[in-house]
């Protein structure tokens, strides 16, 4: 059973630096502009001096909490998303930076939309181990659930636009690329996840509570 769980664990570790890596394409699409949530953490960053990655794992943890006192679903995967991605971006940036900053709206298209791609199949990989979703997308199914007559796609651009205009009034960049993307992401989810055959609607995530269970022999 516990080496079950390695090997879930690793699958789901790989998928998320997969995510991790598209938010770095991501916020160096910096002449068009950044993704919402990108946005709201580089504000943050400026705002205070701490390190971006740092400051995702504040925001995730946060986020986690509002999940936790909504009666979300945290599992395994959705610590590890917390404590991953972000800390991707800082190695990326501290270790390699090896895409410069983007100067030019081709250039900065081409980086959102590998940015997507990568965050789309970061996504599947990381969700289809069933160990929890991240903390931004467990809060979207809590209110897409508390509001069943508006679609989750409508219900994912409101989040993104509130945390997009905070961001903005701590001083991040932004441009049209910004809304862009935040109205690409979801189709650009749904295509990689029809390419892969995948129905995230269907995956039956486990709380922290049941993998715990498991590993003891007390659950099925």
């Amino acid at each position: 059973m516990v080496s079950e769980y390695i090997k879930r664990c690793c699958v789901c570790i790989a998928g998320l630096l997969m995510c991790g890596t598209g938010a770095y394409f991501t916020i160096q699409a910096t002449s068009i502009g950044v993704g919402a949530w990108e946005t709201f953490q580089t504000g943050i960053s400026l705002s205070t001096g701490i390190l971006y990655g740092n400051v995702s794992v504040m925001v995730s943890f946060t986020v986690i909490g509002v999940d936790l006192l909504l009666r979300g679903k945290i599992g395994i995967g959705t610590i590890l998303n917390a404590l991953i991605v972000g800390k991707t971006v800082d190695l990326w940036h501290l270790a390699f930076d090896f895409l410069p900053a983007a100067h030019s709206i081709p250039v900065g298209l081409c980086y959102l939309l590998m940015g997507q791609l990568l965050n789309s199949f970061g996504s599947y990989v990381y969700m289809k181990p069933a160990l929890g979703c991240g903390p931004r997308d467990t809060l979207m199914v809590i209110l897409a659930q508390r509001f069943p007559k508006v679609n989750i796609g409508i219900v994912r651009f409101c989040m993104e636009l509130c945390v997009f205009f905070a961001g903005v009034l701590m001083g991040a960049p932004y441009g049209w690329g910004t809304l862009f993307a935040m109205g690409i992401t979801s189709y650009i989810m749904q295509a990689v996840f029809k390419l892969c055959r995948f129905r995230a609607r269907d995956v039956q995530h486990e709380n922290l509570a049941d993998t715990v269970r498991r590993i003891r022999g007390k659950q099925p």
